[in-house]
């Protein structure tokens, strides 16, 4: 509480005095998350610093982060690599589902064993877009049991899907996702349960007051919902 308290006269101390701005990047699907809550309760408490929002993926969001072009990323899925200039905080778990068009025959089951997608081809998000995810994707399905067949690489979620309802091919994506999803597309539960977590990142060496009381806003957030 203490902390808080430091973290909010800080705050208050520089309004008046100077411009306060926060950019905040986000990938597509966490738009829907923890975000606009965190955005509400922040503007609240400090109604004078201006907001930016940037539509990003997550190689780019890191990109902006090194280049101080953002404040803080919702990056969404990320494995933390010690060597980073960048810190990382996780703020939500979510089950992993399997997204595939509506006319394919495993749509119809009301849970998908994993192992059962053995025979598909799967989409994948690129490396350069969301790094880590094409590995996650692989030690996911090896899990399982089997190599995932990669037919194709997306660069953006949305393309992703637009593949996936397109018939290309299958992806596991975070259930989140659904809130993008097309009308032709259809998520279901895999079996076994696999849990992915989603984080926010933000560079070490940025002491901005203001970035410091809005990661607390989502902290404080996130442990509420879990």
């Amino acid at each position: 509480l203490a902390h808080s308290t430091e973290i909010i006269q800080a705050v208050q101390r520089l309004n008046g005095r100077e411009m306060l701005r926060l950019n905040i990047g986000y990938v597509a699907n966490l738009f829907y998350s923890v975000l606009p809550g965190s955005l509400d309760a922040f503007e609240h408490l400090f109604p004078t610093v201006s907001i930016n929002l940037f539509d990003m993926t997550c190689g780019d969001q890191f990109r902006a982060l090194e280049d101080g072009k953002i404040d803080v990323g919702f990056v969404g899925f990320q494995e933390p690599n010690e060597e980073s200039n960048l810190e990382f905080r996780q703020i939500a778990s979510y089950k992993t589902v399997a997204a595939l068009a509506k006319n394919n025959p495993f749509a119809k089951k009301k849970v998908i064993k994993l192992r059962n997608l053995k025979p598909m081809f799967f989409i994948s998000l690129s490396e350069a877009s969301y790094p880590g995810y094409r590995g996650w994707l692989i030690a996911t399905c090896r899990e399982a049991g089997f190599k995932p067949k990669i037919l194709q690489e997306a660069n953006a979620e949305r393309t992703l899907i637009d593949a996936v309802e397109s018939g290309l091919g299958v992806a596991l994506l975070p259930d989140q996702i659904k809130k993008l999803s097309g009308e032709n597309v259809s998520f279901r539960p895999i079996s076994p349960l696999v849990v992915s977590e989603s984080c926010i990142a933000w560079k070490k060496k940025n002491a901005s007051a203001a970035l410091k009381a809005y990661l607390q806003t989502v902290s404080a957030l996130a442990t509420r919902k879990r």
